[in-house]
């Protein structure tokens, strides 16, 4: 089965995508580690296309698919993958849904991660990440280090006021539109709303799959 997940930066869908793929048995594709990879690396190809990010800005259609279509082909890919931050707009919609043509595939479900403003800032700027193994953590937890490796946990450097701003402008031009388009699509549609602070992910991840069920697709975890 191939997933997409839809919602602002900051909405939960990245700690969803792991919590389903674990579940599943299927793979989590994120572009924003893919591009974290590339930036590490100044001597990589994609590195002058790919460090936009950096500003908040967004990679252009045609670098961002090359990078996806080329990760995809790899054999941990096969049974299915959960996007993560891509596609972004309607464009490299089109080309994922061509890309897995080729493969003998489709969208099969997506997502939507809807969530206010007010919520949006209060997870992404107390927002702490694993350097090593990426597991995401809020301050309001209290840790200092990560629970799986033991690693110092550190603030993500596009991780502020301005930078976030211009990701939720962005995402509001090119991204929102996907909706419409997903919606008139074969794949199954299904919104889960983000905004109760209470909820922890594995309470949120049971409301997916309850949701999931509602729309008559059994996955099994």
């Amino acid at each position: 089965m191939d997933i997409v997940l839809l919602g602002p930066p900051g909405s939960g869908k990245g700690t969803q995508g792991s919590l389903m793929a674990e579940q599943l048995g299927i793979k989590l594709l994120s572009t924003g580690d893919l591009f974290r990879g590339i930036l590490e690396d100044e001597a990589h190809p994609l590195y002058p296309q790919v460090q936009v990010v950096k500003d908040g800005r967004l990679v252009s259609d045609e670098v961002v698919n090359l990078v996806v279509k080329d990760g995809i082909q790899k054999p941990e890919y096969k049974n299915g993958i959960i996007f993560d931050g891509y596609p972004r707009t309607i464009a490299q919609a089109k080309a994922l849904d061509e890309i897995l043509l080729e493969m003998g595939r489709q969208v099969d479900l997506v997502i939507n991660f809807e969530v206010t403003r007010e919520v949006l800032f209060f997870r992404i700027l107390g927002r702490l990440i694993c350097p090593v193994c990426k597991q995401v953590y809020h301050k309001r937890q209290g840790l200092t280090r990560c629970s799986n490796c033991g690693t110092e946990l550190v603030n993500r450097s596009d991780d502020n006021e301005e930078i976030i701003e211009k990701r939720l402008q962005e995402y509001q031009d090119k991204t929102a539109p996907l909706h419409a388009y997903y919606l008139s699509s074969p794949a199954v549609y299904i919104t889960i709303s983000v905004d109760d602070a209470s909820l922890s992910p594995a309470e949120l991840n049971n409301q997916i799959f309850e949701k999931i069920k509602e729309k008559g697709i059994l996955l099994a975890k």
